[in-house]
This record gives C-alpha cells, sequence and structure tokens, in this order.
C-alpha cells in the first residue's frame, strides 16, 4: 500500500480499545454499521484505551495473565498498523523487552501452505530464514511471540474441536492444527499469541480460548484533521476539503478509516484544484465513482482537466474484469485473491494491463513467500462498488445468468425490480456482508453516476418512475430488524431521496439515530 494511505502518514496511530465486555458476543454486522456504532461510543468501564505495547499487560485489578490476546477492526482501520508499531518498538529496544522472539506470520501467507504439513519449528524456519539457528531447546526456554496477523484473510480450517493434538515443535501436522495447538496451549503454553481480525471473522476462535479482546476504532475527529491538513499542504484546500466531509455524515464516518481519508482526498483535492463544475460529492457512490474515474486520469500523461475524461475501452475492459472478481468473491466472502481466482475471471496476471495505472490504486499486487503472489482490492469499500458496477453493467448488457445464479428466481423485468430483489437478498445476509454492496448498487442506479462512468454501466432504464418506484420499494421494507432497517435509509440517502429526513420513521433506532445526526 502507499505511504499515503498508511495511518503513520498522520504521525498518530488509530485508537485502540480494550473491550472486554464483547469477548462472548463476536459482533458479526457489517463493518460500515459497526463505524456508525464506534463513532458514537463513549468510553466506558467496559472500553479502556490501551498502548498497543501494553497489549499483553494485565490491568491493576486482573489477576490473569494474558496469554491470548484477539485484537478486532474493520477492513484498513489499522490493525497491521498496531502489530507493526508493537514489532518495531520491540526491535529497537524501547518496549516489552522481556519477550525473547517476535514472530509474525499473516494468514495471506500460510494460504498457501494449507494443504501441506509442517512443524512448528520448520515454519519459522521456511517464512523466516533468518531463525535459522533457533534450535527446538531455545523455543522451549524464550519466551516467545506469535503475531497471526488477518485472520479474515484466511482460508485455512480451524477446528477446535478436533482431536489431533500437536505438542512438540518438532511434530509435523497441518498448519490448522498447529494453530489451533499453539491457541489451546497444548503446544508452547508459554508463547503469547496475538490474533488480528475483521470482527465478521473473529468468532472462528472461540471465546473461551482468548484472554483479552481489543478494537482498533480508528482516527479521532482531530485525527482525521491533522491528516487532511498533513495530506494536502494547501491550508485554504485542506480546510475546504474538512468543512465538506463534515456536511456529509456518510463520508464523515467513513473517514474513521486511514484508508477511506485517502479516497477521500484523492478526489476532493482533484475536484478542488481542477476547474470543475458541480457539487462536490456527498453520497458514498458519487464520491467512489469520482474516484474511479481520478485513478484512469492518472494513468495518462496528458488530459483535460476541466472536463471528466472519458473511459477508454480498455479501461473499461480492465475494469469489468476486476469487478467481476469483486462481485464473485465479495459473494463468497473473500478479500484475498490468487493466480486462479484472477484466470477465472479472464485476468492474465502476465499482462501488464492488470497493473496499469487505472489498477494501482483500487487493486493491489503483493509479493509473498514461494515466489507466489496475493492479490487485493486497496480498501473492502473497492471491491464492493466495483461488485455493484459489475452486477448492473450485466443488468444492462442482458447478461441474465449472473443475474438468475445470483437471486436465484423471478423474472428481471426491469430496475427497481433488480434493486428490490437484491435488497432482500442482502436482508437475509447473517453479518450483512452485502450491506455496503446494495447502497453502491442504488447509488449507481442514478442517472448522474451513471453519466459520471461514462459507458462502463452502460444504458439504463431509469426513468423517473422507475426510480420513484425503487425509493417506495425501500420504504415498504418495515417488517425487518432495526438493526438492518438503517441500511435502507442508507440506500433511500444514496438515491438522494431527501424525504428520508422530513418524514418520522416508524423504526426506533432510525429515528433515534436522525435526532443524533449520526444517520
Amino acid at each position: 500500500m502507499k505511504q499515503e494511505v498508511e495511518p503513520s502518514s498522520t504521525g498518530s496511530t488509530p485508537e485502540l480499545y480494550i473491550t472486554e465486555g464483547q469477548s462472548e458476543e463476536v459482533n458479526t454486522q457489517h463493518e460500515v454499521r459497526q463505524l456508525e456504532t464506534a463513532s458514537k461510543k463513549k468510553e466506558t468501564l467496559h472500553d479502556t484505551p490501551i498502548k498497543c505495547h501494553d497489549i499483553f499487560k494485565a490491568l491493576p485489578d486482573q489477576q490473569r495473565d494474558i496469554r491470548v490476546v484477539l485484537t478486532n477492526g474493520v477492513a484498513g482501520v489499522g490493525k497491521t498498523f498496531s502489530v507493526l508499531k508493537f514489532t518495531l518498538d520491540w526491535a529497537e529496544g524501547s518496549e516489552n523487552q522481556d519477550v525473547s522472539l517476535v514472530v509474525l506470520l499473516s494468514f495471506r501467507e500460510l494460504n498457501l501452505i494449507k494443504d501441506e504439513r509442517f512443524s512448528l519449528l520448520r515454519l519459522l524456519h521456511v517464512f523466516h530464514p533468518t531463525l535459522q539457528k533457533v534450535t527446538a531447546e531455545k523455543l522451549a526456554v524464550c519466551k516467545l511471540l506469535l503475531i497471526f496477523d488477518g485472520l479474515d484473510e484466511s482460508r485455512l480450517s480451524l477446528d477446535f474441536n478436533n482431536k489431533e493434538v500437536v505438542s512438540d515443535v518438532t511434530q509435523e501436522s497441518s498448519v490448522s492444527v498447529l494453530l489451533t495447538s499453539l491457541i489451546k496451549g497444548n503446544l508452547l503454553p508459554s508463547a503469547l499469541i496475538w490474533i488480528t481480525s475483521r470482527p465478521a471473522a473473529a468468532n472462528q476462535i472461540p471465546p473461551s480460548r482468548v484472554d483479552r479482546v481489543t478494537e482498533v476504532r480508528g482516527f479521532t475527529d482531530a485525527q482525521k484533521e491533522e491528516y487532511f491538513r498533513r495530506r494536502v499542504s494547501d491550508e485554504d484546500l485542506s480546510s475546504r476539503i474538512i468543512s465538506h466531509i463534515k456536511t456529509s455524515r456518510s463520508l464523515h464516518i467513513m473517514c474513521l478509516i486511514p484508508v477511506f481519508c485517502w479516497i477521500t482526498a484523492t478526489v476532493l483535492d482533484h475536484m478542488l484544484t481542477t476547474d470543475q463544475r458541480g457539487e462536490l460529492p456527498k453520497t458514498l457512490t458519487d464520491l467512489y465513482s469520482h474516484f474511479l474515474l481520478v485513478q484512469t486520469k492518472r494513468k495518462k500523461k496528458k488530459y483535460n482537466k476541466k472536463r471528466p475524461q472519458k473511459l477508454t475501452e480498455a479501461d473499461r475492459e480492465v475494469l469489468l474484469k476486476l469487478g467481476r472478481l469483486a462481485f464473485e468473491q465479495l459473494e463468497k466472502g473473500n478479500i484475498m485473491f490468487y493466480q486462479e481466482d484472477l484466470e477465472q475471471c479472464g485476468l492474465d496476471v502476465t499482462e501488464a494491463s492488470v497493473y496499469s495505472g487505472v489498477c494501482t490504486e483500487i487493486f493491489k499486487r503483493e509479493s509473498v513467500i514461494f515466489q507466489k503472489t496475493v492479490y487485493c482490492f486497496v480498501h473492502l469499500s473497492v471491491q464492493e462498488f466495483l461488485a455493484a458496477v459489475y452486477l448492473l453493467h450485466c443488468y444492462t448488457n442482458k447478461k441474465t445468468e449472473v443475474l438468475e445464479d445470483f437471486l436465484r428466481n423471478g423474472q428481471f423485468s426491469s430496475l427497481d425490480v433488480i434493486l428490490n430483489k437484491v435488497m432482500q437478498k442482502s436482508l437475509q445476509s447473517e453479518n450483512g456482508h452485502l450491506d455496503l454492496f446494495v447502497r453502491f448498487l442504488h447509488g449507481l442506479s442514478l442517472e448522474s453516476n451513471q453519466r459520471l462512468l461514462g459507458g462502463l454501466l452502460g444504458q439504463t432504464d431509469n426513468s423517473p418512475e422507475i426510480i420513484q418506484r425503487a425509493i417506495n420499494n425501500l420504504k415498504e421494507m418495515n417488517s425487518v430488524s432495526p438493526d438492518r432497517s438503517i441500511n435502507i435509509f442508507h440506500c433511500l440517502m444514496e438515491m438522494n431521496d431527501d424525504s428520508v429526513h422530513q418524514e418520522i420513521p416508524r423504526v426506533p433506532e432510525v429515528r433515534e439515530q436522525i435526532r443524533e445526526g449520526t444517520l
């Protein structure tokens, strides 16, 4: 990831809290909903701020040792940064010098050997060749910290009821069994274990196996402003960007995430420094549509700054292939992809076009161990946006097989029918993994966003009557849980329906959010 999108670019680290009260109930809401909750949270007895270097230290009123720590946080909020900060402080000798050895292992790398057998000692030697001289005897007596980063990226099958137990560092087994044996304390019971994860994936670890649950909540309001003032050197320009973000609650909430601050700054800086007419984006769909355009422009050495440049046919081809990848993997719940995933979508990993300027700030290529490569979108929301672009493209281009496979039943006679069926499907998701996707889909139904994307979506039947029917369908969906109803109101805002604020909603939680100004 580019340096400018790292949390460190503000000089501050994202907020880290001990949330002991959540260890028994893993949060499976969609991540944007969790950001909205986090934006309102006050410090309570169960939400204690903590420095990352103190993460294994017991609180004054705690008697038990802290051996296994689970750190939750939405995509891009700064979990990996906290891990790297801890490791760097230890390596420089400023913190946690009682720890003899810190070993960082990412699940995206462990996925590559999920079907092979390793001993823990050999695994450490392979992933960290500098540890070749570390013997089994040394591991048994040293104070070891093993960090497993990105549980949400794992393709391992963690079975804590598996009777197979590994208790010796030289004993070979599957990577899954090695990991569960470490967490349960059968293997190296004195070793400290730190696992990071997006919240919806954290339930793979039984709460009884975790001694401390922490949460990375992202930037405070002060850190958001600090980011934009450092990112945009012109003081007047940065002030205008900050003022605009405060006028849109959706943008302000999302800016808890450092990566989203970068996306927002990229778009608004470009729009305010070029002679572009019209309002600045206030909805997420509008912002991401502009972001896509800005990135395609950056790959061209010359372009007319006074007018949004049309996407070329080559741009459209690459973006639609990425959209297909985003859509198919979102359905499966995957955010990390491998060569075979790309090839299934027609993306030839040997072609330079895949990594051209249209992709460099959208789609990341990361070299990992064994000369294999892992890929991901720069942020989960970018994947969800491109997935929505792809599905709408399939509708306008009459690729009915994609719609039939996704929606399973029914006729696809008009756009409002499609939107209604996708919303119904999203409401059936247990963890809300389609919530932001369906928000983008409703926003993309507007002619203004389709015009902005210049032919990427195709010609849609978005007459005022059809758009009004889609809005009415959303308003009639009132027989769902309060928690899920909130996304319906977000979809209405993506469609620029101001009546959501004029009417008094029948859902108490939504009414409360409107009163508090968080919706």
